[in-house]
C-alpha cells in the first residue's frame, strides 16, 4: 500500500504531518477487509482500527513527553543566569577604569535598543528590506525612530543567539533542545539580555557605586532564587566547566585529560606572568610599576601548585580563595616563585601558619582585591590559553568569587579630627615659629622661624578643600591656576602621580574637578608659594616628596612629617581613639571637612562637586549642567562662597611670613617635638 498523508494531533498542543505507511496502523487482513460489502464485517474492522490508532497514538505521545516544554524553574534559570553573565561584563568594563568605562551607559542603551528589535517574532531569521521599512514606519508613526546604526548590532547579537549557543544553555541545566525549546530558550534570553542593559545604566547611580555588592543591589528588585532554581545553576556551572576533552590536537596532554578550554595549553601559569602583565599595561588596563599584580599572580600560581594552563577548571577559583583565607594578615613574607614561602609547596607551608584568630584574619576588601585583579587577568586570557570550548561560558569565573562586605561597625573606624585639635596643629611652632630642620616643632629655638614646605602648606590645604592626602601631596605647579579671577586648584591626573612617564592620580572622574583657594590659603602667601617653587624649575608643587621612588607623596608626608604632628596634638591634648586604639589620620580632615555640610540648607550638587564625590540622582547626574550654562567664572565663586558660608576659620591667629625655603633634601623634615630625656652617663648628665 502507498505512503498516504497522516496528521496526528495530541491534546491540542503538538502536531506534525507525515507521509507513513497506513500498513503500519493496521494489517493487511484488516485493510482489505475495509474493502468488503458485509457493512457488519466494516463496522467489527473500523472498530479493531479505532483500538490500534489509540494504541499508536499513546506512544506518539509519550515519545513527544520527552521533548516537553520548558519548566517555569527552567525558563527562570536561563533567565537569570544569562541576566548575570551579561550584567557582570557591564560591570566589570565600568569599573575597571579603562577608557571605554565612562560609556558604559550610553553603550547599555544602544544595546538595550536592539535587543527591544529583537523580540519581534523568530528573531533567528533576516527580516526582508521590506518588513524593515514597514517596522521603521510603524516606529516613526509612534515617535519611537530606530536609529540607523541599531540594525547592524542587531545582527550581530542575533547571530550570537545561535542555536549552538542556546543548545548548550539547554543541555547545562539538563533540558531537551528541542526546536521549539531552542525558540523558546533564545526569546528568554533577549529578555534577560534586555534587562542587563537597563539595569547596567543605573551602574554609576549612588546607591550602586557604594554598594558592596552591585550586581546584588541592580538585581534586588527580582528577590533571591529559589532553591531549585540554584540547583539548576550550579548543575549549568559544572557542566560547562566540566565539558568533553576538545577534538583539537592537544600539545600535550594525558588521553584522559579534560580540557573546558578550546585548547590544551602546556605552558605553566608562572611562565606567562611577565608577558600578561606587560600586555595589560600596554592596554592601558594597568598603570604603574605593577608590583601588587605580580605579586597576586605569583601567589595564584602558588596557591594552584603553578599547574599547566590548560589544567585549569571553576574548581581552582575556589580552591584560591580558600587559601587565601588561610594565610594571616600580619607577620607572614610571601617571597617570591624562586625564594622564600611561595617558592616551597603550599601544603609545606600551611602545615606552618599559626592559628588564626579575628585580628590576624584577612579582610574581605583584600581578598576582593585580589580576585578582581584575577578576574582582569582571566579576561585576558580568554582570548587565548582560557578561551572556553563551549562559546559564552565562563570557566575561571573569579568576579563571581567575590564576597559581600558586611556592613562595618563604625567603632572599628577611625573618628575624624576635631576642629579645637587641627586649630592646636596650627598653633604648633610649626606654624608660629620653630627651629630648623627637625627642631621645627620645638618651643626652645633662639631664633624661631616659619619654613614653608608641604609640611607647613599641606594641612592647611586639606582643611581648607577638603581634598585627599595624595591629591594635595601630589599637585604640580600647573595645577594651581593663578591668572584666574577666582584662583583655584585644578585635581587631576598629573604626571607626579603617574608612573613610568604616564599621567595617573584619580580613579574616577568625579574626582577631577576643581576647587577654589580659599581666602586663607591665599592670605598666608600661599600663591607666593607657587611662585617661589615655579622658580627653583621644578614641576611637583612639593618636590622634596618625590626624591625616591619607594617612598612618594603621602607615603613621604606621613614618614617625614605627619606622624610627628599627630605626636604634637596627641600631646598637647585628648583625642578620641577607636576600640583598636587608633585615632584619626590624614583622611579624617576630609571626614571633618564633609562634616561641616551635615547640616540644613546644603546645596547636595555643591557638596558632592567639592567633596569629589559621585552625584546621586536624575536631575544632578544628567541634567545639571552649571558650568557649561553659566560659565567657570560664575561656578568657582559660587564654591567659594559656599566654602566660607560653611568651613570655620581657624588660622586667624596666624600671620603671613616671608616665604623660606629650606634645602630641598630638608623640607617637611620636621621631626618629633618632644625633648630628649636626660641621662646618666659616667656622672655626666647629657641632653
Amino acid at each position: 500500500m502507498s505512503r498516504i498523508p497522516f496528521t496526528i494531533r495530541i491534546d491540542g498542543r503538538y502536531s506534525f504531518r507525515r507521509r507513513i505507511h497506513f500498513r503500519n496502523i493496521i494489517s493487511k487482513p484488516l485493510a482489505l477487509a475495509l474493502q468488503t460489502a458485509d457493512p457488519g464485517a466494516a463496522r467489527e474492522r473500523v472498530a479493531i482500527l479505532s483500538a490500534r490508532f489509540v494504541i499508536v497514538r499513546a506512544e506518539v505521545k509519550t515519545m513527544l513527553e520527552g521533548q516537553r516544554n520548558l519548566t517555569g524553574i527552567e525558563i527562570e534559570a536561563i533567565f537569570r543566569r544569562e541576566l548575570e553573565q551579561q550584567l557582570g561584563s557591564w560591570l566589570t568594563a565600568a569599573y575597571e577604569n579603562a577608557p571605554w568605562s565612562s560609556s558604559v551607559t550610553e553603550e547599555a542603551a544602544r544595546h538595550g535598543e536592539a535587543y527591544r528589535q529583537l523580540r519581534l517574532p523568530d528573531p533567528r531569521y533576516d527580516m526582508d528590506p521590506f518588513e524593515r521599512q514597514k517596522l521603521d514606519a510603524a516606529r516613526l508613526h509612534a515617535k519611537k525612530s530606530t536609529p540607523a546604526w541599531t540594525w547592524p548590532l542587531v545582527d550581530q547579537l542575533r547571530d550570537e543567539l545561535s542555536d549552538e549557543y542556546v543548545s548548550a544553555a539547554l543541555e547545562a541545566i539538563g533540558a531537551t533542545p528541542s526546536e521549539s525549546n531552542i525558540a523558546a530558550a533564545r526569546t528568554h534570553m533577549i529578555r534577560a539580555g534586555a534587562s542587563a542593559c537597563a539595569r547596567a545604566q543605573r551602574v554609576f547611580d549612588e546607591d550602586v557605586f557604594e554598594a558592596a555588592d552591585p550586581m546584588r543591589t541592580m538585581t534586588a528588585d527580582l528577590g533571591e532564587l529559589s532553591p531549585e532554581v540554584k540547583a539548576l545553576l550550579c548543575r549549568a556551572n559544572a557542566a560547562i566547566a566540566l565539558a568533553a576533552t576538545p577534538d583539537l590536537p592537544s600539545p600535550s596532554p594525558s588521553p584522559t585529560t579534560e580540557c573546558p578550554f578550546t585548547i590544551y595549553d602546556s605552558r605553566r601559569f608562572s611562565e606567562i606572568i611577565e608577558d600578561t602583565l606587560a600586555t595589560l599595561k600596554r592596554k592601558k588596563v594597568w598603570k604603574g610599576d605593577l608590583k601588587q599584580q605580580r605579586m597576586i599572580l605569583e601567589c595564584f600560581a602558588w596557591m594552584t601548585g603553578d599547574r599547566e594552563l590548560g589544567s585549569y577548571d571553576h574548581r581552582d577559583v575556589e580552591t584560591y580563595v580558600q587559601r587565601l583565607l588561610l594565610i594571616p594578615a600580619r607577620g607572614f613574607r610571601f617571597g617570591t616563585l624562586k625564594k622564600g614561602n611561595m617558592s616551597r609547596p603550599f601544603e609545606e607551608v600551611q602545615e606552618e601558619l599559626p592559628k588564626l584568630t579575628p585580628e590576624l584574619e584577612r579582610s574581605l576588601k583584600t581578598v576582593n582585591r585580589d580576585l578582581s585583579t584575577m578576574s582582569t587577568v582571566a579576561k585576558h586570557l580568554e582570548r587565548s590559553a582560557w578561551k572556553p570550548r563551549i562559546p559564552g561560558a565562563v570557566v575561571m569565573n573569579f568576579a563571581a568569587a567575590t564576597m559581600a562586605i558586611p556592613q562595618e561597625d563604625t567603632s572599628d573606624l577611625r573618628p575624624p579630627w576635631e576642629k579645637e585639635q587641627l586649630e592646636c596643629l596650627f598653633r604648633s611652632p610649626l606654624y608660629c615659629g620653630g627651629g630648623p630642620g627637625k627642631k621645627r616643632l620645638k618651643t626652645d629655638s633662639l631664633s624661631p622661624q616659619v619654613w614653608h614646605d608641604a609640611a607647613y602648606w599641606a594641612p592647611l590645604i586639606w582643611y581648607y578643600t577638603h581634598a585627599c592626602r595624595e591629591e594635595v601631596c601630589g599637585l604640580e605647579i600647573a595645577d594651581v591656576l593663578v591668572d584666574h579671577p577666582v584662583p583655584h586648584i585644578h585635581i587631576r591626573d598629573n604626571l607626579t602621580r603617574g608612573r613610568d612617564g604616564e599621567k595617573g592620580g584619580e580613579k574616577r572622574l568625579a574626582r577631577r574637578r576643581k576647587i577654589p583657594l580659599h581666602p586663607e590659603l591665599i592670605r598666608l602667601g600661599f600663591l607666593d608659594y607657587v611662585e617661589a617653587i615655579r622658580r627653583e624649575g621644578h614641576v611637583a608643587l612639593f618636590p622634596e616628596l618625590y626624591l625616591f621612588e619607594t617612598k612618594r607623596g603621602g607615603a613621604q608626608f606621613y614618614d617625614r612629617a605627619w606622624r610627628f604632628m599627630v605626636q604634637w596634638i596627641f600631646d598637647s591634648m585628648e583625642v578620641k581613639v577607636n576600640n583598636k586604639g587608633k585615632g584619626p589620620d590624614i583622611h579624617s580632615i576630609r571626614a571633618l571637612g564633609s562634616s561641616f555640610y551635615e547640616v540644613d540648607g546644603v546645596n547636595e550638587i555643591m557638596r558632592a562637586d567639592i567633596m569629589g564625590h559621585a552625584r546621586s540622582g536624575t536631575n544632578a547626574k544628567h541634567y545639571s549642567k552649571r558650568i557649561k550654562t553659566e560659565g567657570l567664572d560664575v561656578v568657582l565663586r559660587e564654591r567659594m562662597e559656599f566654602l566660607n558660608r560653611y568651613v570655620p576659620v581657624i588660622t586667624n591667629h596666624l600671620d603671613p611670613r616671608p616665604i623660606r625655603l629650606l634645602p630641598i633634601e630638608a623640607r617637611s623634615r620636621v621631626g618629633s617635638g618632644r625633648h630628649r630625656r636626660l641621662r646618666s652617663d659616667s656622672g655626666i648628665l647629657r641632653k
